[in-house]
């Protein structure tokens, strides 16, 4: 009978909480409901949307799936800095996932709801637009985000228009610093304290750990219960998959050893042969590349489309590497070719291999491909 008692106060503590997960953005303290938050990681690669807000930081594979970036940093109207460190917290909307871009990661707080006011006046305009509500802590104001807010599409759309450049962030492993660890300690402080994690010496109150132990914890119907443990088995099996490799150089695109080449990871040529096919059918409806084919023979063009697909990936060909490089310098030098026609080819690209559900690590692989020609044929 004692057990029962200790269960359901326990039950009835929860339920009087609001459970949050915390990071910062631009030196402020926010908070977004647990059971929102499906993962926590730190992105290696963003792949740019042409001419889409500046809130949409682009697109991430996670996974296998496709999610969209947004950059809380552009919503709160806080200044761009490009050299610095991210993290990315998943959430679930509608029942489809979006990824936030922020500053930092913090812990888990578990504050009383009775505590939960509204936002004052004196607040930001941009985190009033944003955020439910607020706590007052001792020595910080914990300011709670409105997914649904944030995800407004008038919202995402009110910020200005532009294409961003492809920037790999790569995280601090092994005792080596990424580029931006420098101006970037907080955040490089979070991302050791999850590597700790992993280790098995991680801090109390990380929220990765925190994320996983908090919902679990917390009360939930059958529905909920279902939904976790299928994301458990995910994660198991997305742990034990092979991680993504740094994309090889075009010019040495063809295999490492036996069944390493990409074309084989794709699922060998007659894959990527079909792979091309549906990737130029995007091409010749997008305005932005369809121009490229004006008054040209398009059946020779998607058969020198599939030669150098197939060259680029490893796979026999009488084209090459080498030949495509020369074809693009062309388009450059006498065409306009540029960073947003790579953009938009590496957007159609991931949509194309995304929805065949081609291997993670390979369409990974294929992004990095495209952004390595497109450094070596874009002058800037």
């Amino acid at each position: 009978m004692s057990n029962l008692v200790v269960a359901e106060s326990t039950e009835l503590t929860m339920i009087d909480e609001e459970q949050l997960v915390t990071m910062m953005v631009d030196n402020q303290l926010f908070g977004i409901p647990i059971l929102k938050v499906q993962d926590i990681v730190e992105p290696s690669q963003i792949t740019p949307v042409p001419c889409a807000p500046s809130a949409i930081a682009g697109v991430l594979n996670l996974r296998g799936r496709i999610v969209t970036v947004i950059d809380l940093r552009e919503l709160l109207g806080a200044k761009e800095e490009d050299a610095r460190r991210q993290m990315s917290v998943t959430i679930e909307h509608k029942g489809d996932l979006y990824t936030l871009l922020v500053d930092s990661i913090g812990d888990v707080r578990s504050l009383p709801k009775r505590d939960f006011d509204k936002p004052p006046a004196t607040l930001d305009e941009n985190m009033r637009r944003l955020c439910s509500g607020v706590f007052r802590l001792e020595d910080n104001l914990l300011v709670v985000l409105d997914v649904s807010r944030i995800l407004d599409e008038e919202t995402i759309m009110k910020t200005p228009r532009r294409t961003r450049r492809r920037r790999v962030l790569k995280a601090a492993s092994g005792g080596k610093k990424s580029a931006s660890t420098d101006e970037d300690g907080p955040a490089a402080a979070e991302a050791k304290a999850i590597e700790d994690k992993q280790d098995g010496s991680a801090p109390r109150g990380d929220a990765k750990s925190g994320v996983t132990s908090a919902r679990s914890s917390a009360p939930a119907n059958d529905t909920d219960t279902k939904k976790r443990e299928t994301k458990q088995a995910s994660a198991s099996k997305s742990d034990s998959a092979p991680k993504p490799a740094n994309a090889p150089k075009p010019a040495s695109a063809g295999p490492k050893q036996a069944g390493d080449a990409l074309v084989d990871r794709l699922g060998g040529e007659a894959k990527v042969e079909a792979y091309a096919s549906s990737l130029f059918d995007l091409v010749m409806a997008d305005p932005i590349l369809n121009h490229f084919a004006e008054g040209q023979d398009t059946w020779a063009i998607a058969s020198a489309f599939k030669s150098y697909s197939l060259a680029a990936t490893g796979g026999k060909s009488s084209d090459s590497v080498e030949d495509l490089k020369v074809v693009l310098q062309l388009l450059a030098r006498e065409e306009g070719l540029d960073d947003d026609h790579f953009i938009a080819v590496a957007k159609h690209a991931n949509e194309v291999l995304s929805k065949d559900r081609a291997p993670a690590p390979a369409v990974h692989d294929v992004l990095e491909l495209i952004d390595s020609l497109r450094n070596e044929t874009v002058t800037h």
